[in-house]
């Protein structure tokens, strides 16, 4: 499996292969190949968001008012969109569990019962500071955190690819084996 990154598209040579992989598997398991692939990039996944978050809280570190808030928030998640194409994200979380319930009288609009105390809605900020305006204000300086961390293990989201899919599919047939052995094949 190859990876690499050009115009800011990532390719994936070898998808072929643990696409095979996975229809191989019955259908009630595979449901579809979404949760297998979901399962796959989230693990295969891991060495990178572990990287990302070591260089988010460098940053942090060395910052005065640094909380550690973004290096805690990163992980892997999907979209409506992303579940279509049978991929994920990997970044600053916002919404889910990272999404604090106030009831701030200030917080108005779409989001008025929401303030993102424990997000990382700035990421962006962070890593592209001299590209992104900060409230329309001003530029910032570029704290990149994910791109470091991209080129610091593609070759090891490369190199752990068949194992991780291998990992996944052994998961996935015993917890079938589980769910068969509990309820039985009709009560699935």
């Amino acid at each position: 499996m190859a990876l690499f990154k050009q115009n800011n598209s990532i390719q994936v040579f070898g998808v072929k292969e643990i696409q095979n992989m996975f229809s191989k598997l019955p259908k009630s398991i595979r449901n579809g190949e979404g949760k297998a692939w979901n399962a796959f990039w989230k693990e295969n996944s891991k060495p990178m968001q572990k990287q990302a978050q070591l260089n988010a809280n460098e940053i942090s570190n060395k910052s005065k008012r640094g909380t550690g808030r973004l290096g805690r928030s990163i992980g892997f998640f999907t979209t409506k969109d992303s579940r279509k194409a049978m991929g994920g994200y990997l970044g600053p979380r916002v919404k889910g569990r990272f999404a604090k319930k106030t009831s701030d009288a200030k917080a108005t609009g779409k989001n008025r019962n929401k303030l993102y105390g424990k997000s990382g809605f700035y990421g962006a900020w962070v890593e592209f500071g001299s590209k992104i305006k900060f409230g329309g204000r001003g530029l910032g300086q570029d704290q990149p955190f994910m791109q470091p961390a991209f080129e610091a293990t593609k070759d090891i989201v490369n190199a752990n690819a068949r194992r991780d899919a291998q990992k996944v599919m052994e998961k996935l047939i015993k917890r079938h084996a589980k769910r068969t052995e509990k309820f039985g094949i009709l009560g699935r």
